[in-house]
């Protein structure tokens, strides 16, 4: 592959990874507004329903979006160019340990949702 299609691709990946970042923290601030200040409405099933909702399908998809964006990091750094792959910061890029950070972000945000479901009902 050449530099500038890793470099490209890579870019476009980051920025899908940034931009999935906003709404899950607009998201869960939202639930735990909810949380925080709703009161008796949340003793209502259907509003409790839907806040659950909200959460985990919002959970669940952007935990699977970003889970492709580190899929997707996986495989750049193994197309990674010689250039890049022999620099200092092919080196480090190539340690970094990708199978621990897609873990780490299934479990943190299924704690996130436990939590917030734990204090709905």
């Amino acid at each position: 592959m050449q530099e500038s299609t890793w470099a490209a691709i890579t870019d476009n990946r980051q920025r899908a990874g940034s931009a999935l970042i906003l709404p899950f923290v607009l998201m869960h601030s939202t639930a735990l507004v909810i949380i925080a200040f709703a009161g008796d409405a949340l003793d209502d099933s259907n509003v409790q329903l839907a806040v659950a909702g909200l959460l985990i399908i919002g959970t669940i998809w952007t935990t699977l979006n970003f889970d492709g964006v580190y899929a997707d990091f996986a495989a750049l750094i193994k197309d990674a160019p010689e250039g890049i792959a022999s620099s200092n910061y092919g080196a480090l890029l190539g340690k970094a340990p990708i199978a621990i950070f897609r873990l780490m972000g299934v479990v943190f945000s299924a704690l996130i949702v436990i939590f917030e479901l734990l204090a709905i009902y």
